[in-house]
């Protein structure tokens, strides 16, 4: 069974050397590693170029700078491997991964298998904790629940706020490439929708599901001393592209259940904080980033969600921030934004 490893590559000559040999090392072998180089402007492409002198299993493509989007969907269009994976390039795979995946999917025929990350500081590597899935195989129903989780959160899944996001990367799991392709999925375009491409991407695949199977152990290693990581930068007009972003989703979702929309509206309201936090990245005045958090205050389609939410559910820090937002105290936001991202900055 041939598993493609698809890792986009944009200016990475620090780390790919790294990231690729852990990938070349696996102990599981029947793998094609496919290396999109989307347009370095450092000496990326020439090291990449050396990779498939030295193994015939990797295949290195080299196009204009277009996005991880672009690259992702290029290698998608010449994976030739039951299954793929993603990574990115300043990141690194335990040596027994592929292996391990392998086993079980070809013991229970799985349409994905997803696993738990390391964290990599400078000075500790810890593991994501999971307090959202248990180690085990999902079926009929529970695909679907899959599904509506990787929507949102609901009900008492609220006293977790930071699961949101656990089954929105596509770095920690392997997929089926049938499903991928008879199905259209691709990656869209992250410079028009500002964040969550792998969510988007996510949440069309889960939607036909049929047996999942979920490794809490941290096989992915996923480099958090990466000071280049657009997660740290301000994103220009964040809160237009969150509105596409949402209208992706829904989408996705319109037909569904109501505690599918249930799950979309919390999304959206909990994302508030990410927007009040992206104002607070930009340089500038702070009466620059003061307006920027009134504005964002003011959106009535987060107004909307936000009367949906259910902030007695929420951990106290939570309840106390989105009950500043709820009441649109700018102030009390713009604060409480500035401590969070201070500890955020602090790993």
């Amino acid at each position: 069974m041939l598993i493609s490893i698809i890792i986009p590559v944009y200016n990475a000559e620090d780390y790919i050397e790294e990231c690729v040999k852990s990938v070349l090392s696996q102990t599981y072998k029947d793998i094609e590693l496919l290396l999109i180089n989307d347009g370095s402007t450092d000496k990326t492409g020439e090291m990449l170029d050396l990779f498939p002198e030295k193994d015939e299993r990797v295949r290195v493509f080299h196009k204009e700078n277009g996005g991880t989007h672009t690259a992702r969907n290029l290698g998608l269009d010449n994976a030739k491997g039951e299954y793929v994976m993603f990574m990115d390039p300043d990141d690194w795979l335990s040596l027994d991964t592929v292996e391990r995946l392998a086993e079980k999917i070809k013991e229970y025929d799985l349409d994905e298998i997803r696993f738990n990350y390391i964290r990599e500081f400078k000075d500790v590597s810890l593991k994501k904790e999971n307090k959202f899935l248990k180690e085990s195989l999902y079926s009929g129903d529970e695909c679907r629940e899959l599904f509506r989780q990787t929507v949102g959160l609901i009900d008492g899944e609220l006293r977790n706020p930071e699961n949101l996001n656990f089954l929105a990367s596509v770095c920690f799991g392997a997929y089926r490439k049938s499903i991928i392709k008879e199905n259209n999925i691709q990656f869209f375009n992250i410079r028009e929708i500002g964040t969550f491409s792998d969510g988007l991407f996510n949440i069309e695949f889960s939607k036909h599901l049929k047996k999942f199977l979920f490794l809490d152990e941290g096989f992915y290693h996923y480099r958090k001393t990466n000071t280049s990581s657009a997660t740290k930068n301000y994103r220009e007009n964040f809160m237009k592209k969150q509105a596409l972003l949402f209208d992706k989703i829904y989408e996705l979702i319109k037909d569904e259940k109501e505690d599918v929309l249930s799950a979309y509206y919390n999304r959206i309201a909990i994302g508030t904080m990410e927007l009040c936090l992206n104002a607070l990245k930009q340089k500038g005045k702070t009466s620059k980033k003061y307006r920027e958090i009134k504005e964002v205050l003011k959106d009535e389609l987060h107004i909307k969600a936000l009367k949906k939410l259910k902030i007695s559910l929420l951990p106290l820090k939570w309840k106390v921030y989105f009950s500043l937002i709820k009441m649109r105290s700018a102030l009390g936001v713009y604060f409480m934004s500035a401590v969070i991202l201070k500890l955020m900055n602090r790993g």
